[in-house]
């Protein structure tokens, strides 16, 4: 191993630093909600006549958190691509935790997706500039391979299902 790899790996160097929201984040316009609150309401009548008050209960907690993750804003964090690995705010992840990672659409974010090793996260979402892709990505395939999309099962069926049933308008995006 050459003198200056081992220097290198003694001191942390940042190769890339940008300040981003710590997720994504859209806001909703009212016909959203309507036709959200509509299924919902349609859904919960089908659920009362077999009974699952309790899945009611979960089908309104999740559209309640959705709906206050799209009204409340998230606070910008400093997120750095370093020689040793990743940081997501004060988190550190090292590269030989992370094991591959591509490049998503995230409502109207775009976002750098890593997966990890570890038990928890299994993976980590930073908002990106879209014009730091290609240096982002420059940095990142030197240490983990890139995939094209999201190699999850969960991930694909909810591109799918956006698609085939939209509760906006897409003519506004």
């Amino acid at each position: 191993m050459p003198q200056e790899e081992i220097e290198d790996l003694r001191e942390e160097k940042i190769l890339f630093e940008w300040t981003a929201p710590e997720r994504a984040f859209q806001r909703r316009d009212r016909d959203f909600w309507i036709t959200a609150v509509a299924i919902l309401v349609l859904v919960g009548v089908i659920l009362i006549f077999i009974k699952e008050f309790f899945l009611i209960i979960a089908l309104g907690s999740i559209l309640f958190l959705y709906y206050v993750m799209s009204t409340v804003e998230p606070a910008n964090i400093k997120n750095k691509l370093t020689n040793r690995g990743v940081y997501f705010g004060e988190a550190r992840y090292e590269w030989i935790d992370l094991r591959r990672f591509w490049f998503k659409k995230s409502l109207s974010s775009q976002m750098l997706a890593i997966e990890t090793n570890l038990r928890f996260p299994r993976q980590i979402a930073l908002v990106i500039k879209s014009e730091d892709q290609e240096k982002i990505k420059g940095i990142v395939i030197k240490r983990i391979p890139l995939l094209e999309e999201s190699p999850t099962f969960v991930d694909r069926l909810a591109k799918r299902m956006a698609t085939m049933l939209p509760l906006e308008d897409r003519k506004k995006n």
